[in-house]
């Protein structure tokens, strides 16, 4: 198993440039949620992602990956198959729960995969808010909903990084 050296905090939309030097992955799911204090804790490995999904992640990071993403609440809310409504009433630091959670950590990593193979964030979201051939006419954003979309983008994403048109 790989070991990464210290942990560090950093804040996607806040510290892009930091973002682009991260090695480890975990610092940089977190980040795309608004770096550990949004999230809760120092994520080390597959068991801390386990064990924060389980307890839920708090309402403030939909907040934060809508700025990443570029999308309204409105729009996150329909991702997460939650009503705007029900996410609108609770409060910031309120818990959300295991498959909503489970859902925006997996957002995150495409998200931070999609910044390696297309190099920037704003390239991402073009490519994200774009409507690609092999997407039959829909957005990459617009497969965000379910695990199976979300496998089917990175596997789109990998194609892309590896040169196979797509």
């Amino acid at each position: 198993m790989k070991r990464y050296g210290a942990h560090n905090d950093v804040n996607l939309i806040k510290e892009p440039e930091v973002f682009y030097l991260l090695d480890n992955p975990f610092d940089r799911i977190v980040s795309v949620l608004g770096g550990v204090g949004q999230v809760g804790q120092v994520v080390n490995s597959d068991i801390d992602l386990i064990h924060i999904t389980r307890k839920g992640l708090p309402k403030s990071v939909v907040y934060s990956l809508c700025e990443v993403l570029n999308i309204s609440m409105d729009k996150l809310s329909d991702l997460l198959h939650v009503s705007h409504r029900t996410l609108q009433r609770k409060a910031d630091d309120d818990l959300l729960t295991v498959s909503n959670s489970e859902q925006l950590f997996e957002i995150a990593v495409v998200v931070s995969e999609g910044i390696d193979v297309f190099e920037t964030l704003d390239n991402f979201r073009k490519w994200l808010h774009s409507t690609p051939y092999i997407f039959n006419g829909q957005k990459p954003l617009d497969f965000l909903d379910t695990r199976f979309g979300i496998q089917y983008v990175k596997n789109i994403m990998g194609r892309i990084a590896h040169g196979i048109p797509s």
